[in-house]
């Protein structure tokens, strides 16, 4: 039955009842998302709305902005219902059933899918409702009185109508005063309107119940409508409130505001002109001459130098500019570091970016990596607590990393001889930097921060540059995701286990849309893989493996149809570190890690702090840090499909150089780099060597 009652639930889980052709109509008109959850009587669980055959077409219709054509009652069922309402004389609901309702489980926690405006806006006149059962009252037009044959609904004379208590609605309300104030002024200047139609017979009104008169709680207006700091609806808003109050545009255009009236008497000139009948606004005709005229010449004019070639005052310019462009690269390498850090200091840390081009493109399986170079020294200074992020953007190799705990830095590097080529600086906001992550906005470079705020609602947010902007943190024991820089969050996945969450890490998928990520509870390390674009949905369960004893942090890349993901731990104190590492099918579930057996012509001993660079087609680089306590070096190998070594151990760092905390990063072309820390007396300075992984 179209009356049975429904409930729906908002992202902050509040539930409300309504009826199954209001629940239709919120959907249809995009107050609701698409993707709320509902639930009636009977249901074992909350449901999608856009999963359930009775909602499908009114929430297609809220998801694309398109309402449905909907053909209104035939005349004999609007009859028999004006005959039900004038025999039964009360328009009060029926009495509240005395059984005790059904209630439903909690419904689940979900971020609102985006919904479009109706195509067609309403009205702009108020509707009539019937909320809480109160008698409608015509609303007089022109300070007539009501008819005094009118037995229900009339008034006396001379005293206010008044309604029976009902509950506050947010549908329906009419536009402010002053803005219909202005619309009838506008109206008046305008030529008189035709006469208005033969009014109906008393009683023929149509009444429309709205789900004002259901809610179980009714938020107000101003609430509802406010915005977030961006200028959108606040992502925990119930209902996203489309110009509430204000009239539309062709709302005013019906009023009697004609539109465009230059462009209107444009075309008429112009048809009186293919008529042979002269223009009635010859001014306006020359200026628009004059215009077309330009254009053309303007036009001409382009065509003619293009095909004339340039002069040779601009050839020998451009020749003087490819010269002093040659000799400034020349002497890069001295002197880049502080000219583009002064230069590009100013860069926006806030401006959310568009996500960086994929590190290796879908298909492309590279062969082993040799060395290409020496390690040279990138910046004097780094806090090891942000240790390095390692990115190949636009063409480009890119790293992150916090020169202190409040000066986040993104650096740019030439691929073949790891020059910097641009330097900029951020300040975290709201904590110190516990990552940087270099993005690009737009072709600009900008270093993003991530920092551990108080009073988040998510745990260890991490931003992630997927297809867009997206957040992974922990809330409530739960792994969850967000918008960026947004509140609102939904669940991933549920996490076993005791402690607290630790060494989150997440990175985009590389052949198909989605997120990998992992992160340390205990002696444990989590894999876990999300797919989807805007919005995330957990991809098989989340692999837990344990290890030997105490963790460390683990790293993760993705590389074909599978996830690495590589750890160092130890089984006590006493003990060597050594690194395990995993590989999990995405969509599967992994629960043991395989050990890495250090190649020989290192330092030996401790073996730890991991980094994992894809190579496409399953294979991926492996760099680590190894030798015993105050004498550490950087190393790397290839690792094939098969997890088996394949080409020769690489050493990174030089001879005699203190050095860990590798990140390695190759591009698409095979052209990548190996950063790390280096001890210099009592600082850090970040180096990085050059690799070359062509193509196989």
């Amino acid at each position: 039955m179209s009356n049975d009652l429904w409930r729906w639930a908002d992202p902050d889980g509040q539930q409300r009842r309504v009826r199954l052709d209001e629940l239709r109509a919120a959907l249809a008109e995009g107050h609701i998302a698409p993707n709320t959850p509902v639930w009636r009587a009977g249901w074992q669980s909350w449901q999608a709305a856009h999963e359930v055959p009775e909602l499908s077409s009114a929430s297609l219709g809220g998801a694309t902005g398109v309402v449905l054509n909907i053909p209104p009652p035939p005349l004999a069922m609007v009859a028999v219902q004006q005959e039900y309402e004038a025999a039964s004389g009360s328009m009060a609901p029926p009495p509240v059933k005395s059984d005790v309702e059904e209630e439903p489980p909690p419904p689940p926690r979900y971020v609102p899918a985006q919904t479009k405006s109706p195509s067609i806006h309403p009205s702009p006149g108020p509707l009539k409702t019937q909320l809480g059962g109160s008698a409608y009252v015509p609303v007089a037009s022109g300070g007539a009185p009501p008819s005094p044959g009118s037995s229900r609904g009339a008034v006396p004379d001379g005293a206010a109508p008044k309604l029976a208590p009902s509950l506050p609605t947010t549908i329906g309300i009419p536009p402010p005063p002053e803005v219909l104030a202005a619309a009838a002024a506008r109206t008046r200047s305008a030529p008189p309107p035709p006469p208005p139609a033969k009014p109906r017979a008393p009683g023929a009104e149509m009444i429309e119940e709205l789900s004002g008169s259901m809610l179980l709680d009714s938020p107000s207006t101003s609430d509802l409508s406010a915005a977030g700091s961006d200028g959108l609806p606040a992502p925990t808003d119930p209902l996203v409130q489309d110009g509430l109050g204000q009239p539309a545009d062709d709302d005013i255009v019906d009023a009697g505001i004609p539109r465009r009236p230059n462009l209107t008497l444009l075309l008429d000139d112009i048809a009186a002109i293919k008529q042979g009948r002269p223009p009635k606004n010859k001014l306006l005709i020359g200026v628009v001459g004059v215009l077309a005229l330009s254009v053309l010449i303007m036009l001409v004019a382009g065509i003619a130098s293009l095909f004339s070639g340039p002069s040779s005052s601009s050839s020998s310019d451009s020749k003087k500019t490819a010269a002093s462009a040659s000799a400034a690269s020349g002497s890069a390498p001295a002197t880049s570091a502080t000219t583009t850090t002064t230069a590009a200091a100013s860069a926006p840390a806030e401006i959310p970016p568009p996500p960086p081009p994929q590190e290796t493109k879908s298909g492309v399986v590279l062969g082993d990596c040799t060395l290409s170079g020496d390690a040279r020294t990138l910046a004097p200074r780094a806090v090891i607590a942000s240790a390095i992020e390692a990115r190949a953007l636009d063409g480009r190799l890119a790293l992150g990393f916090a020169a202190s705990a409040r000066d986040a830095v993104a650096m740019s590097l030439d691929p073949s001889s790891l020059a910097p080529t641009a330097t900029v600086h951020a300040k975290p906001a709201g904590g110190d930097a516990r990552r940087v992550t270099p993005m690009l906005s737009g072709s600009k470079l900008i270093a993003m921060p991530d920092v551990d705020r108080k009073n988040d609602h998510l745990a260890s947010r991490r931003v992630v540059a997927a297809s867009s902007l997206i957040d992974v943190g922990v809330s409530d024991g739960e792994i969850v995701w967000a918008p960026h820089k947004k509140d609102s969050s939904a669940k991933l996945f549920s996490v076993d286990g005791e402690g607290p969450i630790e060494a989150l890490r997440a990175i985009p998928l590389t052949d198909r849309k989605g997120i990998a990520l992992t992160f340390r509870r205990g002696n444990a390390i989590h894999v876990g893989v999300a797919k989807g674009d805007s919005v995330l949905e957990a991809e098989g369960p989340l692999s837990k493996i344990s290890g030997s004893g105490q963790v460390g942090s683990p790293a993760i890349a993705a590389s074909g149809d599978n996830v690495i993901v590589a750890w160092a731990d130890r089984a006590g104190t006493g003990a060597d570190w050594s690194i395990r590492w995993a590989t999990i099918t995405i969509g599967s579930e992994a629960t043991e890690g395989t050990p890495f057996t250090l190649p020989a012509g290192g330092l030996g001993e401790h073996a730890m702090s991991p980094s994992l660079a894809s190579l496409g087609g399953g294979r991926f680089l492996l760099a680590w840090t190894e030798g015993p306590v105050s004498n550490h070096q950087v190393r790397a190998i290839t690792m094939g499909k098969d997890g088996s070594p394949s080409g020769a151990a690489l050493s990174i760092s030089a001879s005699g150089v203190n050095a860990g905390q590798p990140a390695a990063v190759v591009g698409s072309d095979g052209r990548g780099a190996i950063a790390f820390l280096a001890a210099r007396g009592k600082a850090l300075e970040v180096q990085a060597a050059p690799i070359n992984c062509s193509p196989r």
